[in-house]
């Protein structure tokens, strides 16, 4: 298996960056400045996928805490996100949680080009926190960092002012976790969909897929949400991970599913 990031310019001023091990990051370019939303697992040259799309000084934040998202952040002298997933992103960042993508890679065969030993001992990188409500000039693109906390109590997104688009990273999509332990309330995580179905934007783009989502999308994730419950679901699994002391159910709804388990759609 390749370790290239392959880039799609959905603008010309934004481009998503797909990891080799299948999520989506996304860098916005402004005249004077470029900013990297997410880094992904981090096991190719991130930096050097940017730099062949922009010469222009970096910012990056992180839009949640977790390994495929927050991985790469190491390979930058420094890396923004919400303090509340600070421990996650340690957790999610640690050698036992690298050691399962290793595993993952070994038994499906992949051949590395990276060092795995030396990816699973590369931590965080460097946090800095970032307060929800900043705002960043990139010259001509005004970027807001929007509180969307739910899957994650530091879940997050991007507004772009004068293009009226929404990146949101995990926090609101068509098949959203809502049952790990670091997630919070499901009456929250509605809580926090309402309130950014308000803000200024038309379309919306996640982590794990590369479509432009309508903003009436969020109506759909509201739905789910509110009529979820144990007896309208399923029992949840997802591939070869054990989830069985987390006791997650699916509940699907107009083609939008929701993840959640009995702690939090009670809490």
């Amino acid at each position: 298996m390749s370790m290239k990031y392959e880039a799609q310019q959905i603008y010309s001023w934004l481009y998503r960056i797909q990891d080799p091990l299948g999520v989506g990051f996304y860098l916005i370019e402004g005249a004077d400045r470029a900013l990297l939303f997410d880094t992904g697992f981090g096991v190719g040259d991130i930096p050097g996928a940017v730099k062949s799309l922009t010469d222009k000084p970096l910012t990056v934040v992180l839009g949640h805490g977790h390994v495929d998202h927050a991985n790469g952040a190491y390979q930058f002298d420094e890396v923004l996100m919400h303090e509340a997933d600070f421990e996650l992103c340690r957790l999610h960042s640690s050698p036992e949680f690298r050691d399962n993508i290793i595993k993952g890679l070994t038994d499906s065969g992949a051949e590395f080009d990276f060092d795995p030993s030396v990816w699973r001992l590369a931590g965080t990188g460097n946090l800095k926190k970032l307060a929800f409500g900043t705002v960043f000039d990139l010259g001509g693109l005004h970027v807001e960092f929007l509180d969307m906390a739910g899957h994650t109590a530091g879940s997050s997104g991007l507004l772009i002012a004068e293009h009226r688009l929404l990146l949101d990273s995990d926090s609101a999509n068509e098949h959203c976790w809502m049952f790990l332990d670091e997630t919070l309330p499901i009456r929250e995580y509605i809580t926090m969909l309402e309130r950014v179905s308000q803000l200024d934007f038309d379309i919306f783009y996640t982590a794990h897929s590369d479509a432009p989502h309508p903003k009436s999308d969020f109506q759909r994730y509201i739905n789910v949400a509110r009529n979820a419950s144990v007896k309208k679901s399923e029992p949840y699994s997802a591939g070869e991970m054990d989830m069985s002391i987390l006791s997650p159910y699916v509940y699907t709804e107009d083609g939008v599913s929701i993840v959640f388990s009995e702690r939090t759609l009670n809490g």
